[in-house]
C-alpha cells in the first residue's frame, strides 16, 4: 500500500533531485545553442558573408532550435521527476499541512476534479466563456470549523476575432472557493455580486439587475455591487460584513469577486493555484504558500459566518 504520509524533508530531496535535473537540461540547452551557432556559421558563412543581418539570422535559428531541445531534454530528463515531486507534494503534503491547521477535517484531494461550466455560469462569480475552452482541476473537499468547502483552479476562455483571425482568449485563471450547507439565516434570496472594481473591469459575464449603493464609503470606492433583489443586498451586507469583506481582500493576493447565492458563497481571486509545486524555492517557503491558502479559506469563513 503506498504510503500516504510524507516528511518535508523527504520531499526537499525529491526537489532537489528534480532541480539538479532542470540544470542539467539548461547546460545541455546553452551547449546546443552555441554549436547550433557554430553548425549555421560554418554552413553559410560562404554563401551570405558576414554582416549584422547574417549573425541576426543565425542567432535567431540557433535559439528556435535551441528551445526546441530545451523542450525534448525536459521530457526525457525532468518530466518524470518533477512530476514525482509535484504529485507528492499535491497528493499528501498540501493535506498533510492543512490537516495541522485547527479546525480543517475531512479533507480530499481530487488531482481531476473540479468545477462544471455550468455550475461556474450558475454562479455568476467569474466570466464562464465558453464551455469548450473551460478547464477546472485541483479539487480540495472538506469542512472548516463545520463549513463545507470546495477549493478548485477554474480557467475560462472565449474565441476572439482579430485582423480576420480566430484566437482564443483566457479571460480568467484563478482559484474559486465555494463554501456551503450553513444555517438558513445565511440564505440569500437570489443572486449578490460584488466585484472589486480592477477584477470588474475584465469582467464580460452576466451581471445581475439592480446596482446596488452602500453607505459604506471606503467600500463603494473599491466594489461594484450588483444584486437581484435590492432588499435582499441590504439585508446580507451588514456593516460588519462589509468590513470583513475589505479584511478579506487586503489579505488575499489578487482581485477578488465574491457572490452570495441560495446557502452558498462564492469566492473568485486570479493568482497562482495552490497545489503546483516549484523547483526553485524550499519546500518550508512553500509551506508558507498553502498556508496562505488556507488563510484565504478562513478569511472566506469569517465573511460568512458575521452577524
Amino acid at each position: 500500500m503506498e504510503e500516504k504520509i510524507i516528511s518535508e524533508e523527504q520531499l526537499e530531496i525529491m526537489r532537489h533531485k528534480a532541480r539538479k535535473r532542470q540544470n542539467i537540461a539548461i547546460v545541455l540547452t546553452f551547449l546546443a545553442f552555441v554549436l547550433y551557432i557554430g553548425m549555421f556559421y560554418v554552413a553559410l558563412i560562404e554563401k551570405e558573408g558576414m554582416s549584422v543581418l547574417f549573425v541576426v539570422k543565425i542567432v535567431f535559428a540557433a535559439a528556435v532550435l535551441a528551445i526546441a531541445t530545451f523542450g525534448l531534454l525536459w521530457y526525457i530528463v525532468v518530466h518524470r521527476t518533477y512530476e514525482k515531486f509535484n504529485s507528492n507534494y499535491k497528493s499528501k503534503y498540501v493535506i498533510q499541512v492543512l490537516n495541522g491547521i485547527p479546525g480543517f477535517e475531512g479533507l480530499e484531494y481530487h488531482p481531476e476534479g473540479g468545477f462544471t461550466w455550468d455550475e461556474i455560469r450558475n454562479a455568476g462569480v467569474v466570466a464562464n466563456g465558453e464551455k469548450q475552452h473551460f478547464e477546472s482541476e485541483d479539487q480540495l473537499f472538506g469542512e472548516y470549523e463545520n463549513v463545507k468547502f470546495r477549493i478548485s483552479d477554474v480557467v475560462t476562455k472565449k474565441t476572439v476575432r482579430r485582423d480576420d483571425k480566430r484566437k482564443v482568449e483566457e479571460i480568467f485563471s484563478g482559484q474559486v472557493l465555494c463554501l456551503f450547507g450553513f444555517d438558513d439565516l445565511k440564505v440569500s434570496k437570489g443572486h449578490i455580486q460584488i466585484f472589486e472594481k480592477e477584477f470588474l473591469s475584465s469582467f464580460s459575464g452576466w451581471k445581475a439587475e439592480y446596482q446596488i449603493q452602500t453607505e459604506n464609503e471606503a467600500f463603494q470606492n473599491r466594489f461594484q455591487v450588483y444584486a437581484e433583489d435590492e432588499h435582499n443586498a441590504y439585508y446580507i451586507l451588514t456593516p460588519q460584513r462589509m468590513e470583513k469583506i475589505m479584511e478579506f481582500a487586503d489579505a488575499v493576493e489578487g482581485q477578488i469577486s465574491l457572490v452570495f447565492y441560495d446557502e452558498k458563497l462564492f469566492a473568485a481571486v486570479k493568482r497562482e493555484s495552490m497545489f503546483d509545486a516549484v523547483m526553485d524555492e524550499p519546500v518550508s517557503k512553500q509551506t508558507e504558500y498553502i498556508l496562505e491558502d488556507a488563510d484565504f479559506i478562513q478569511k472566506a469563513k469569517g465573511i460568512l459566518i458575521v452577524s
